[in-house]
């Protein structure tokens, strides 16, 4: 189990959370703890490390006109430290006008605006702060089990994993563990979660498909990869007609991944490769594992 650049605590911190979430012994939260505000704190001077003293002074100006306008309250970066004793809403629209400000200094350093607001050239000039920003804020929010995520319209919206964990990972966890024969087939889908809290998105889709394949062959279906196991499926009328469609879209992502991998172009991050993507994909496959599952008997 692999989580980037994390030091060796914090993986350790990491393997436990994501065994304790498979195993409902803990949820989703909506609340910043310290570490989080910490991390929080950190990827707003990571988003403004290149700048200079007048961008500075323009950004915090832009969070505090959003604040005081919204909220009646001067929020400032810096009250994200642990010792500033703002709420947590407080905290939660922090990063939200610490996001729209950014977007408003891209917008204003644009090559097409090229000035200062006020007047006078930009200093040091940062490519795309605001999506930077918004990248590792998420990638926190996440890595914490903090239940929301950061637009691109700078707000912070529900995350709705909390309720398709219950509806469709506990269920399918249960599911391949309570089958020994599904053993190989529940190691394969806790792994696809890992790599989803690792935010790699290739790998929770190549894992999820070994998850898939274990489970077909555990069945009873034929085949060395995956669309052939489907193709056998559909013959021995596991995969009905009206499945046809959602096992296609699977047989295929997962044979783009795998395409670009053995053309040496897939890699940690790769664009072409959305964590959206997977995270749909790990889902559908864990709610077809189940479909599956119960067509054929098992309980």
């Amino acid at each position: 189990m692999e989580y980037g650049e994390e030091l060796y605590a914090e993986r350790l911190r990491r393997e436990a959370q994501a065994k304790a979430l498979a195993a409902d012994e803990i949820g989703w939260t909506d609340q910043l703890d310290r570490h989080v505000r910490i991390k929080l704190g950190l990827a707003w001077d990571d988003a403004t490390s290149g700048l200079g003293d007048r961008e500075v002074h323009y950004l915090r100006s832009a969070i505090t006109h959003m604040a005081m306008r919204s909220l009646a309250v001067n929020l400032a970066p810096e009250d994200m430290q642990t010792h500033s004793g703002r709420s947590n809403e407080n905290l939660l629209s922090l990063i939200e006008a610490e996001h729209g400000a950014l977007k408003q200094f891209a917008d204003a350093a644009s090559p097409f605006a090229g000035t200062y607001p006020s007047g006078g050239a930009w200093g040091t000039a940062i490519i795309d702060p605001a999506a930077k920003f918004r990248t590792d804020v998420n990638r926190i929010l996440e890595a914490h089990l903090v239940a929301f995520a950061l637009h691109t319209n700078s707000r912070l919206i529900p995350v709705q994993s909390d309720e398709m964990h219950n509806a469709v990972v506990a269920p399918t966890l249960y599911l391949l563990h309570s089958q020994p024969r599904f053993a190989a087939a529940e190691a394969a889908y806790q792994k696809a979660l890992a790599e989803l809290r690792d935010r790699d998105a290739g790998d929770a889709i190549t894992d999820v498909a070994t998850a898939l394949q274990d489970v077909l062959t555990a069945l009873g279906c034929t085949g060395g990869a995956l669309g052939d196991l489907l193709n056998s499926a559909k013959k021995n009328g596991l995969v009905k007609g009206n499945d046809t469609p959602l096992t296609d879209v699977v047989g295929r992502t997962v044979s783009w991944v795998a395409a670009k991998r053995n053309q040496g172009e897939a890699h940690r991050g790769d664009p072409d490769i959305d964590m959206s993507d997977a995270w749909m994909l790990v889902h559908v496959v864990g709610a077809l594992i189940i479909r599956l599952a119960e067509q054929n008997g098992v309980q």
